[in-house]
């Protein structure tokens, strides 16, 4: 069988790599080191989409003049958005539908382009992706598209993760990974740690005007001075972080898949998670949850997790286990069956 050309879009890995650009990056590297797939990416590494202008004008213009000199059989869309009039056939990976679903905020033309015009787009993709069950059923829900048009791909978590060498610093700090925006609701667990003696809060992520909310709410509590806003920080650092903090905290109120926890459990770093159904689909019982939104019920879980203990102990074990199911290996096979009944 010779080898299928598909054209992946990994624009989002250029400069700020989030979980849009690790994903992205991560399917890209996964499907190149398959025999039956040629990899072309669609990507123009001198501008990055950290402002709505260059987002439009990739979206518009650039990724669909790269995807028509690509010759791919296939052309796999990973951010969520598609052109006005997209090179068929064309897969689209929709990790949630966060500007639908009013869980951040905006100007009026940022929320019209990606809550009202692109989920309109999105319905003429030939496929949707998304990473959990129930972010499909979410999918079929919110733009009323057949399920049988939606297929669940997954997500990965690098090797890297498994090999860090854990030491947590004195004194102990939760470390927060992601975009400081509203939905991942850093205010809470503020919050919540700010009842705990002694615990610091560290963030990194880019920051978005939510940042503001999260300050003023360390000052109410009188936690400005145990908050450390760190903004994107590179793999290096991350994995650093990682070995150093006592607990991963992810409050997040919405997600499509939620890729620090797993990356946490990887490593042996406990974690203690807003209960959403997302979350514990894909952490399972290797998570302390408490409900989202309730600062103290997720102080009493983050209590728990640093005071160690037998169920913590219990819960990193099986995390690491888990965490070996997510493999882009796998990730890459589910797609490229995909890819083969499109073409």
């Amino acid at each position: 069988m010779s080898p299928l050309r598909v054209a992946v879009e990994t624009q989002f890995a250029v400069r700020w790599a989030t979980g849009l650009g690790v994903y992205a990056a991560s399917l890209a590297s996964a499907l190149r080191a398959r025999r039956d797939v040629d990899v072309v990416e669609l990507c123009d590494p001198r501008f990055d989409l950290w402002r709505f202008d260059r987002r439009l004008y990739w979206d518009l213009v650039a990724c669909p003049a790269l995807a028509r000199r690509s010759a791919a059989d296939v052309i796999h869309l990973t951010g969520g958005t598609l052109p006005l009039r997209p090179r068929r056939p064309v897969v689209l990976t929709l990790h949630d539908l966060v500007w639908m679903r009013a869980a951040n905020r905006g100007r009026f033309y940022v929320r019209w382009y990606y809550g009202a015009l692109q989920p309109r787009l999105a319905r003429a993709a030939d496929a949707i992706v998304v990473d959990t069950e129930r972010g499909r059923d979410d999918i079929v829900d919110g733009l009323g598209v057949p399920a049988s048009r939606v297929f669940v791909g997954g997500a990965g978590v690098g090797e890297e993760f498994f090999s860090i060498d854990r030491a947590p610093a004195d004194p102990p700090f939760a470390l927060c990974v992601g975009t400081v925006e509203e939905r991942k609701d850093l205010a809470t667990a503020v919050r919540a740690i700010a009842t705990l003696p002694d615990v610091q809060l560290v963030s990194v992520g880019p920051l978005t005007p939510y940042a503001d909310e999260v300050r003023a709410a360390a000052a109410a509590e009188g936690f400005a001075h145990r908050l450390q806003l760190r903004g994107y920080v590179d793999a290096r650092t991350l994995r650093d972080l990682y070995a150093r903090a006592s607990v991963l905290v992810f409050p997040s109120r919405y997600e499509g898949f939620g890729l620090p926890p797993l990356q946490a459990l990887a490593c042996g770093l406990p974690v203690a998670a807003a209960g959403i159904p997302v979350t514990r689909e894909v952490l399972g019982n290797c998570a302390r949850y408490a409900p989202a939104g309730d600062a103290a019920a997720l102080a009493a879980a983050l209590e728990e997790v640093l005071n160690g203990g037998a169920a913590t102990a219990q819960r990193v074990a099986l995390g690491r286990v888990r965490a070996r199911e997510f493999t882009w290996a796998r990730v890459a096979e589910r797609m490229t069956a995909l890819y083969r009944t499109l073409v």
